[in-house]
């Protein structure tokens, strides 16, 4: 048997002369030269144990082994060739990506034009993270950004209040401040952006809440970002956020003072090698796209849907 033998380099050089009865007509049709095709030829007769061409100075003939086999060598180079095509397609297929509905537009396209040029169609996904964790887990996302735990977070940026009203202290923000004053019946509240209306985050509120003595109503999730800061922006009260959200948005932001909480993400996928070809092609455009920062001293790349483990 000859050993590391292109069996399907082979087979359609066999199959091209056989079809042409011709090695110089028959190594056009395969794509190579006449010495390459009667190289391979040889070899294959070889693997295979016997003749598969007579020669003669007038024309090839199979041998009768030659035509016994012939079948299955057409099959083989169909087979190759149709599983290039259904590779070609499946390159074509888009991958899917479940982002927040406030990202940035501009690292979006930067990383779909990016996909692109290495064949991996990028389609973005907007939604609300129980909606993007349902389609992802319903198979409709092929990936996910999910909002995770600061242990978990591959990209991080810190929360704070952000205040649209009167000046208030400086420094840090603590809850006390949300206390009305004796004979004062109106409270501020701080509104959640959707965002970060998730257990990590919002479980570590109400704690911190219930430890001020603040009324549960005190805290409130919004419908939208755009509703959070309209509240924060149309009165006293406060929204949580990011201080690159405050900056848009034209809000004092203030770090907090009681607790330290990060809106931090991990990329979900069911398959290593799709999560680690995505984050090869987007790049440092995902901390633009997030408007986060890489979370230092993290080995994990993606998350995998199965066992709910990173993967490295």
């Amino acid at each position: 048997m000859a050993r590391h033998l292109d069996l399907r380099a082979a087979c359609e050089a066999f199959v091209s002369v056989a079809e042409r009865e011709s090695f110089t007509a028959g190594a056009v049709g395969a794509g190579v030269t006449q010495s390459v095709a009667s190289r391979r030829i040889a070899a294959l007769e070889k693997h295979l144990g016997a003749r598969l061409f007579e020669r003669t100075s007038r024309r090839v003939e199979l041998t009768e082994f030659g035509r016994g086999v012939l079948p299955s060598a057409i099959k083989l180079v169909d087979a190759a060739l149709e599983l290039s095509e259904d590779a070609e397609r499946s390159h074509r297929l888009p991958v899917t990506l479940g982002v927040p509905l406030a990202h940035d537009p501009a690292a979006a396209a930067e990383i779909a034009a990016a996909g692109s040029g290495r064949s991996m169609n990028v389609e973005f996904v907007p939604g609300l993270p129980h909606e993007r964790e349902a389609a992802f887990g319903a198979g409709r996302l092929s990936l996910n950004l999910e909002p995770v735990a600061p242990d978990r977070a591959r990209w991080a940026a810190p929360l704070g209040v952000g205040s649209g009203g009167r000046r208030g202290p400086d420094g840090d923000f603590y809850f006390t401040e949300l206390r009305p004053p004796r004979g004062i019946r109106s409270v501020v509240r701080l509104w959640l952006a959707p965002e970060d209306d998730v257990p990590h985050v919002r479980d570590r509120l109400e704690l911190v809440r219930n430890g001020a003595g603040l009324a549960p109503t005190q805290l409130r999730p919004a419908a939208s970002l755009t509703t959070a800061m309209a509240a924060a922006l149309g009165g006293d009260d406060l929204v949580l956020c990011t201080g690159a959200e405050a900056a848009v948005f034209g809000l004092r932001w203030r770090a907090l003072g009681d607790l330290r909480l990060v809106r931090g993400y991990a990329l979900a996928s069911r398959e290593r090698d799709l999560a680690s070809r995505f984050l090869e092609v987007a790049g440092p455009r995902l901390v633009e796209l997030l408007q986060s920062a890489p979370v230092t001293g993290i080995s994990t790349e993606a998350r995998s849907a199965q066992g709910g483990t990173d993967a490295d």
